[in-house]
């Protein structure tokens, strides 16, 4: 495909958005979120397909964080969810609860006393839910069976592959011998986020380490593992390394000889974004999350849209916050908390970005995106087909009601 046709392409799709969302002209407030159902239900369609079945999948839904993705995720047949925050662990056990299935969640962080108090509440409110918590190391993991008391916790290990950011190193976890009372071990947490997708050698040697290291916790019977022994790595950027790793092999025709079961968590593919160019060139992914912006200002040589680090990717590096659909000229500057402005490079544009004119941005980072958000707009094609909340933040609130649970 030339680079004219995609553009073309491209200026389509941002047509059909438009369309979507022209019922709500008079009442649209910029910048807004606007989620492509359709694109969601085939990037969720095109990973299952990949990982070779839904059990191999455990999605973070720290990307989405919405009720309709998850209750999306539950129908392509996920059980097997992971989130880091209590807010998106209520919303996935409620949502669970609504679709009648029984969902098994692991809280990807290291908890302190307060949060872990938290997660056991909201684990007797849900009693059909099997929840998970991290221990980042040893000392740790004594903490979080003080907390726990009589309230009874499955953990998984969080191994440090090289990352440096949380978690302990292999060694440090391989003079573990026994798991501390009212504690069960669930498996091992190995995410290597510091790799991308030509770091193949290195992410299987950090594979390497970890089987080793469940190997050795295998042959423990102090460390009281329950049900199968879980091996979770490998986000967006990593996740073929781990499918590719002969010792995580497994398929219909020659289920895996090890001992464990072996998952990958990439979330941002359900959205997709323009850091996950290599995952959505491997797997086919469309775009399903864009930023609805205006014009606000033109003057020579730019527009400014009013999506600024307040709108779209509040951490964006040197490639810039977002790309505007169907116009690769427009080249976004180093946004301010509400501007973006826009380099115009030929004059001849500033008369397709008059004052009030619709941008749709397509962010860099849809993940730190979609935490901005308050609330979604829902399209398919292009129709609007509902809106609904977005779960935010680490900080307490109340519960969803019914209604703000409402989907299409």
């Amino acid at each position: 495909m030339t680079d004219a046709d995609s553009t073309a392409l491209e200026r389509d799709r941002a047509e059909a958005l438009s369309r979507a969302v022209a019922p709500l002209e008079d009442e649209l407030i910029t910048p807004a979120l606007v989620i492509d159902l359709d694109a969601v239900e085939h990037n969720i369609a095109a990973m299952v397909q990949r990982a070779g079945s839904p059990q191999r999948w455990r999605p973070h839904l720290k990307t989405t964080k919405q009720a309709v993705v998850i209750s999306a995720l539950i129908r392509a047949g996920l059980r097997h969810l992971k989130v880091a925050t209590l807010d998106e662990l209520e919303l996935v056990l409620r949502t669970g609860a609504a679709e009648d299935v029984a969902l098994d969640v692991l809280v990807a962080y290291p908890l302190q006393r307060a949060a872990c108090r938290g997660a056991l509440a909201l684990a007797a409110r849900w009693p059909e839910a099997q929840i998970h918590v991290l221990a980042d190391s040893p000392a740790h993991l004594e903490a979080l069976a003080a907390w726990s008391g009589s309230d009874p916790l499955s953990v998984l290990l969080d191994v440090d592959l090289g990352m440096g950011r949380t978690g302990s190193a292999p060694d440090r976890w391989r003079a573990l011998e026994a798991t501390p009372e009212g504690l069960s071990l669930a498996g091992l947490h190995g995410y290597d986020g510091h790799h991308r997708w030509t770091h193949r050698e290195a992410a299987h040697a950090g594979y390497g380490q970890l089987c080793a290291l469940a190997q050795a916790f295998l042959e423990r019977p102090a460390l009281r593992i329950q049900g199968a022994f879980e091996l979770l790595t490998s986000g967006t950027h990593s996740y073929a390394h781990a499918l590719a790793y002969p010792g995580f092999a497994e398929s219909k025709e020659a289920p895996s000889p090890n001992p464990w079961l072996h998952r990958v968590s990439p979330g941002t593919i359900v959205f997709n974004d323009r850091r996950s160019k290599p995952a959505a060139e491997d797997l086919g992914l469309r775009q399903a999350a864009f930023v609805a912006s205006r014009v606000i200002s033109v003057g020579p040589g730019r527009a400014t849209l009013d999506a600024g680090s307040k709108g779209v990717t509040p951490d964006a590096d040197s490639r810039g916050s977002c790309a505007v659909l169907g116009h690769p000229a427009l080249s976004p500057r180093r946004a301010s908390e509400e501007h973006l402005p826009l380099a115009l490079p030929e004059p001849s544009l500033e008369s397709s970005l008059e004052f009030g004119a619709l941008a749709w941005l397509v962010p860099d980072h849809v993940c730190t995106t979609v935490n901005l958000h308050r609330e979604a707009l829902w399209i398919r094609g292009d129709r609007l087909v509902g809106r609904g909340p977005i779960v935010s933040g680490h900080r307490p609130r109340a519960p969803l009601t019914e209604a703000q649970e409402a989907r299409p």
